[in-house]
């Protein structure tokens, strides 16, 4: 066990809020090799594919927490090329004989492409949960010029889990990057999101949605660099902390020089629904040029009482109103994943926490 002091935040606040980074204390197992992965796709023979599980790198990241990976992965969508159908899907399946991870994952799509990926992290099931696990990931997207991709990231990992992992993205002239991330596993998740908008024209989607229980900590880091002109970048988290859970959200969006006529907007709503849970955010907005539109936005608190009221005029139990209410805050992002049975995983999750 050993403590270690992770995702510093791009500029730092005062030291007295908390939030500059956060301090946890992980139990990590030594390396060893990961079995339990599966990549589905009906075109294996268009795209470049690389799976390396023997030659180890580092996986050096933002978190501020670098580890030898044991899978390393290099996914290439050729130029013009576009997948409307059927995602990438990436499952590493996690079990008492696959409880270490440390995965890098190249994802690049050349000019005029566009693909849809899911990658899910998640306990096998029928499995006990008396296992640790640790996951650390680093995911790197390149999207080239007229190019367009949507990544959905699920994390449904036992209440043993420690999960870390970073997401680095660049974005060139009208480009496209949607994520979509779920985070409803693991007792410790640390996420970090760092996206350089380099084109004119470029956009990035950002959605999130995190549920904390037990003494979970949940430390969430997104930083937005606007270096085109006429860029588009957008934050959305929707989330819901009870039991003794703690949560940091930092958001940050930067207009750089350059960035003349892009709009940045940042939002995140916290559902608390304990009093002993404990939530922090931090939201800035940093411009380094004229002409531009940026909005934030921050809520966090209990469920309005006057909607549980009235939902349970309708015969419903206190339970469930609320549990209606959580749900249709995370309506509009559930709805950007069109993988039905994903959908319902992750609702039967939502329904057991």
């Amino acid at each position: 066990m050993e403590k270690y002091i992770l995702n510093e935040t791009p500029v730092r606040t005062s030291n007295n809020f908390g939030i500059n980074n956060v301090e946890v204390i992980l139990d990590i197992p030594k390396y060893k090799q990961f079995e339990n992965f599966d990549l589905y796709t009906p075109y294996f023979e268009d795209i470049d594919i690389k799976i390396d599980r023997n030659t180890p790198k580092v996986n050096s990241n933002k978190i501020g927490l670098n580890r030898k990976s044991n899978y390393n992965i290099k996914i290439v969508i050729p130029e013009n090329m576009k997948i409307l159908d059927y995602p990438i899907k990436l499952v590493f399946d996690f079990n008492d004989e696959n409880e270490f991870l440390v995965e890098n994952i190249d994802i690049i799509l050349e000019k005029n492409s566009y693909a849809n990926f899911e990658i899910i992290w998640k306990t096998e099931e029928n499995e006990c949960s008396n296992y640790n696990i640790f996951h650390n990931g680093q995911i790197n997207t390149i999207v080239k010029e007229n190019a367009k991709v949507n990544i959905i990231i699920a994390n449904i990992l036992n209440q043993n889990a420690d999960s870390i992992y970073a997401l680095e993205n660049q974005i060139e002239k009208n480009a496209e990057l949607e994520y979509t991330i779920v985070d409803l596993g693991a007792k410790t998740t640390i996420s970090n999101y760092s996206t350089e908008l380099i084109g004119d024209g470029s956009k990035n989607y950002l959605n999130n949605i995190y549920l904390g229980k037990e003494k979970d900590v949940i430390d969430i880091n997104y930083n937005m660099e606007i270096c085109g002109k006429k860029s588009e970048a957008y934050i959305n988290v929707q989330g819901a902390i009870k039991d003794y859970t703690k949560k940091n959200f930092k958001g940050t969006i930067d207009f750089k020089q350059g960035a003349t006529k892009s709009i940045g907007k940042e939002n995140e709503n916290c559902m608390i629904l304990s009093s002993t849970a404990k939530s922090k955010s931090l939201p800035m907005l940093l411009c380094h040029e004229e002409d531009v539109e940026g909005e934030h936005g921050i809520a966090s608190g209990k469920i309005d009482e006057s909607k549980l009221f009235y939902i349970m005029t309708k015969g419903i139990s206190y339970e469930e109103a609320r549990k209606l209410i959580i749900k249709a805050n995370f309506s509009n992002i559930l709805r950007k994943i069109n993988n039905e049975e994903l959908k319902n995983i992750i609702n039967d999750e939502i329904d057991k926490i």
